[in-house]
């Protein structure tokens, strides 16, 4: 039978909750650039320079969703959904880059002695406002990308949370030059923002990159461990249909599918028909488990006899 190539849906939760992103992405970057301009402040800024990052990332994992939500065909066997590492792979770059480029600016201003902040009560107000926004969006993107099974939902969703905790970071060094009338403290709590994002982007990198190399997922071997076990002849409660034993068992997550193969060796009496029936009936409880139908699971088991 010919693969399924019809288009995916033009229209997903995951696909709406990226472009609101997107587009709340793309006022509270110019928000928080007025800030910067008005207060001159280098954490101000560090925390603009990483809505750069939002608004690109956001965009990116608009592309990637709308890929991977495209069935599988003729080329793509196993799908589409590692588009979503691959935007969470870029997200984790432009993170590190951001990072980057507030330590250049922050240090430049420290060595060279600092600037002046001005009307910190109007940047307090804009930065406070954009951050709440940030830490809201950011987690019910997370919520939902946990639930769909996209990688890069949840990746963006991170991001912004990470974005909501540079605004507060940007909030006290505002408050606390205010108080004190140091200027230092600026550009030096700006670096350690930097810090903290080079930290996020190589803990995002390494999660797509494990994805991206079928790196086993944990939790999906032990489930299935577990049903197979719970099969076993002589395991006490096993329930039918009964194996004599399992091996081989290997599994891969990708996006919102996941996929197993595993062998199960049965009574070598048994004919064809019965050792096939048994094997769907293990497929089909593993599929349930983790995911039914073709935004779930997809389980091939290979019967063989016994001893």
């Amino acid at each position: 039978m010919a693969a399924d190539v019809s288009p995916a849906p033009h229209s997903s939760p995951e696909r709406r909750a990226a472009l609101v992103a997107l587009l709340v992405g793309i006022v509270l970057m110019g928000a928080k650039f007025v800030a910067w301009r008005i207060t001159g402040s280098s954490a101000v800024y560090s925390d603009a320079v990483e809505s750069i990052v939002n608004v690109a990332a956001s965009g990116f994992a608009l592309w990637a969703i709308a890929q991977a939500h495209r069935p599988a065909d003729r080329t793509h066997p196993y799908g589409h959904g590692r588009f979503e590492f691959l935007s969470a792979s870029f997200e984790g770059i432009l993170i590190g880059a951001a990072g980057a480029s507030i330590v250049w600016e922050s240090g430049h201003r420290l060595l060279s002695g600092g600037v002046e902040l001005r009307s910190i009560d109007t940047g307090l107000w804009i930065v406070g406002l954009a951050g709440a926004a940030n830490a809201g969006v950011g987690t019910w993107l997370v919520s939902l990308g946990r639930r769909g099974g996209s990688a890069a939902l949840v990746a963006d969703g991170r991001h912004l949370q990470s974005d909501a905790l540079t605004s507060l970071a940007a909030i006290g060094a505002l408050v606390a030059v205010r108080l004190t009338g140091i200027g230092w403290i600026d550009p030096v709590v700006a670096i350690l923002m930097a810090c903290v994002l080079v930290a996020l982007a190589v803990r995002t990198v390494r999660r797509a990159l494990g994805e991206l190399v079928d790196e086993q997922d944990a939790t999906d071997y032990e489930t299935v461990r577990g049903i197979l076990d719970a099969h076993l002849e002589g395991a006490a409660g096993a329930r039918a249909p009964l194996i004599r034993g399992w091996h081989k068992l290997r599994t891969r997550h990708v996006g919102r599918h996941h996929w197993v193969d595993f062998h199960v060796q049965v009574d070598p009496s048994m004919d064809v028909r019965t050792a096939h029936e048994v094997a769907s009936a293990i497929e089909l409880e593993i599929e349930t488990a983790l995911g039914s139908g073709s935004e779930g699971g997809n389980a091939t088991a290979h019967v063989e006899p016994a001893g």
